[in-house]
């Protein structure tokens, strides 16, 4: 590749526009959030770098008013050496960038928001039928960003972003704001609410991440093999629906990976990894935990009686929830092809819990 510059401000364009037109979607507090996270990889900061906040409030201004110019622009082609690659051909962008050492990915998130990133490689193995790519130092992001994806055969996992919400999970421990999971989650690696900043405990922390990164490399390798109403459920969502109905959707569809036979539950039992059950136990949340509320209990139950079989019986009985709820909302979209009857059943779904 001839400008590795131009390519990167080429993506980041294309960050630049679904941005501008999905800010709306989220919180305050959440767009608080995604603000933070996106200036501090924008300026190579690490979760535990300081940060100045009259920086940051020119930065957001700037970018607020560039959304704005934004506003009405479609998604461009990326143009590398004379050639048109749709943003969203990663197979093609990552034969390319393949010998500059580099990952792309290109694909859709919550709210149906395009997502795009490029990532310097740090490392890859295979995983089943499926390609798992570990990100190094990200170059180019948008405001949306989870810590692992599936994308085709490829999974893609963020230490960077994960290493942003582990950070932020010990910022809560540390002004007493966190549960008993997130205190023994914490304990595994030795990290107490009243230690200090210092590089031991951000080794710690790293060491933390590196972990914690199997269990959404599982996560995703369960999304990926409980495909059987994957165009059913692709269909469902791209016809829009309100946000309440959209994540009670998306919940079904991560409770069923997590709880698959190759989802992270069941490989963390067979594999008796007491970090990543406590992982998982601890990243439970929202959503998740509505649809599939047995895991807590299931889970105190471990710590106290060692018994893994404990686990099995609830990953079983949150596997046919959510199996069932998934049959059911795909059979009431092929009779009605209605948002509206969708939303309801939801709606009276959570009246029952």
């Amino acid at each position: 590749m001839k400008d590795i510059d131009a390519f990167i401000q080429q993506v980041k364009l294309n960050c630049n526009i679904p941005d501008a037109k999905f800010w709306g979607y989220y919180s305050i507090c959440g767009l608080l959030m995604r603000y933070r996270e996106l200036y501090r990889s924008e300026h190579s900061l690490m979760p535990w770098d300081s940060i100045d906040n009259e920086e940051v409030c020119q930065w957001v201004q700037e970018r607020e008013k560039l959304w704005l110019d934004l506003d009405d622009a479609d998604l461009q082609k990326i143009i590398i050496d004379n050639r048109s690659y749709d943003p969203f051909d990663v197979t093609s962008l990552n034969s390319v960038l393949r010998a500059e050492g580099l990952v792309y990915s290109g694909g859709y998130g919550t709210f149906n928001k395009p997502t795009f990133f490029i990532a310097k490689l740090d490392s890859a193995r295979d995983l089943f039928d499926y390609r798992v790519h570990y990100t190094g130092t990200e170059l180019c992001r948008d405001l949306a960003a989870s810590p692992a994806m599936l994308q085709g055969s490829c999974i893609y996992v963020r230490p960077a972003v994960l290493s942003i919400f582990i950070w932020d999970r010990f910022q809560e421990l540390k002004a007493s704001r966190f549960s008993l999971l997130t205190e023994r989650m914490f304990s595994e690696y030795l990290i107490q609410s009243t230690d200090r900043q210092c590089p031991e405990l951000y080794k710690k922390i790293i060491d933390m991440v590196c972990d914690a990164s199997e269990v959404f490399v599982l996560h995703e390798a369960g999304e990926a093999y409980e495909d059987e109403y994957s165009d059913d459920w692709h269909e469902i969502l791209s016809e829009g629906c309100d946000k309440a109905t959209e994540l009670f959707l998306r919940g079904i569809k991560d409770v069923l990976a997590d709880t698959s036979v190759m989802g992270p539950l069941r490989m963390i039992s067979d594999r008796r990894d007491s970090s990543g059950i406590t992982f998982f136990a601890a990243f439970l949340d929202g959503i998740r935990k509505e649809i599939f509320p047995e895991i807590r209990d299931a889970f105190q139950q471990f710590v106290e009686s060692g018994d893994w079989s404990v686990l099995e019986d609830a990953r079983k009985t949150g596997y046919h929830r959510a199996e069932r709820l998934q049959a059911e909302t795909v059979a009431l979209w092929k009779k009605k092809r209605d948002m509206t009857t969708i939303a309801r059943y939801i709606r009276d779904t959570l009246r029952k819990k």
